[in-house]
C-alpha cells in the first residue's frame, strides 16, 4: 500500500480504535473492579492500575447459592436451545418448502416474528398468575417453557431465511425417489442449513443465558439463575461492588466463549435476511 493509501486510511483506522476503546473500557472497568478490595473499588480519584486482589472471587465461589444459580442457567439456556432449534427448524421447512401444497398463503413469517415484539413484561406477569396456579411457579421446567416460547420465534425466522436458500427442487427430488417430507427434511435439507441452525443456537444460547426478567419473576429460590442471583451482593443499605463485578466477570465468560466459538455462524445468523428481506 502507497503512503497515500496509508494516510487515506488513517481516519477509519482511529475512528476504529475510538469504538473499540469505547466498547471495551466498560469490560475492563469491571475486570478493575473486580480485582481490588472493596474500599478501593469507589476511590475518588479511581486507581487505575492497582495490585491483583482475588478474595472477591473467592467469596464469590464460596457461595453455594450463586454456583447453582450458575447451573440453573446452564440448564436453562441448553434445554432453551435444544427446544428452540428443533421447533424453529421444523417451523421453517414447514413455512418454505412445505407451503407449496398448501392453499392459502399469508403472511406467517411476519406472525411467528411478532411473538418479539411485546414488551417482555405483558409476558411475564400473566405467565407469572397462570404458573401459581398449575404449580409451575420457581420451576426450571417452568422457566425453560417460558423462555422457549419466546426464543423459538427469533430461531424460526432465522431458519426460515436459511431453508430459502435452499432451492425447494431438493426436497421435490428426494420426494420423487421415495422420501417422506420428514425424511427430505432430516436427511437432505437439514445438513445443507447447519450453518444457520448453529448461528440460531448461538443466538438462543446467548438469549436464555442472559434473560432476566422472566427469570427475575418466574423464579424465587429453587430455580434462580444467574443475572437474578446478582443480587444477593446488593444489600439494603450496602453494595459489595467488588463481589458484584466478580460475579458479572463469572457470568460472562459463557458469552465470551459461545461468541468466540461460533463468531462467524453468530454473524451470518444475524444477518440472514438482511439482503433478501
Amino acid at each position: 500500500m502507497s503512503l497515500f493509501g496509508k494516510f487515506k486510511a488513517l481516519p477509519s483506522r482511529a475512528g476504529l480504535a475510538i469504538y473499540a476503546i469505547w466498547a471495551l473500557f466498560p469490560i475492563y472497568w469491571l475486570i478493575r473492579t473486580s480485582l481490588v478490595p472493596q474500599f478501593d473499588a469507589t476511590s475518588l480519584p479511581p486507581d487505575w492500575f492497582s495490585g491483583l486482589n482475588f478474595s472477591a472471587y473467592a467469596a464469590v465461589f464460596g457461595s453455594g447459592q450463586f454456583l447453582t444459580a450458575l447451573l440453573h442457567s446452564l440448564i436453562v439456556a441448553l434445554a432453551v436451545t435444544v427446544i428452540a432449534v428443533v421447533c424453529g427448524s421444523l417451523a421453517g421447512y414447514g413455512l418454505t418448502h412445505l407451503r407449496r401444497h398448501a392453499r392459502e398463503k399469508g403472511n406467517y413469517e411476519f406472525w411467528v416474528l411478532s411473538s418479539r415484539m411485546a414488551p417482555p413484561v405483558a409476558v411475564a406477569l400473566p405467565l407469572y398468575f397462570i404458573y401459581d396456579h398449575i404449580h409451575l411457579e420457581d420451576t426450571l421446567i417452568g422457566l425453560i417453557i417460558a423462555q422457549a416460547s419466546i426464543v423459538v420465534g427469533v430461531v424460526a425466522w432465522i431458519m426460515i431465511e436459511a431453508f430459502r436458500g435452499i432451492p425447494v427442487e431438493i426436497t421435490e427430488a428426494a420426494e420423487v425417489d421415495g422420501c417422506s417430507s420428514w425424511t427430505a427434511f432430516r436427511r437432505v435439507v437439514m445438513p445443507l442449513a447447519m450453518p444457520g441452525a448453529v448461528g440460531a443456537a448461538t443466538i438462543s444460547f446467548l438469549l436464555s443465558w442472559n434473560e432476566f426478567l422472566l427469570a427475575l419473576v418466574l423464579t424465587n429460590t429453587n430455580a434462580r439463575t444467574g443475572p437474578v442471583a446478582l443480587y444477593q451482593f446488593i444489600g439494603y443499605e450496602s453494595l459489595n461492588l467488588s463481589q458484584l463485578a466478580a460475579a458479572s466477570c463469572i457470568l460472562l465468560i459463557p458469552t465470551v466463549i459461545v461468541v468466540g466459538l461460533f463468531q462467524r455462524q453468530l454473524v451470518s445468523g444475524l444477518t440472514f435476511g438482511a439482503v433478501k428481506g
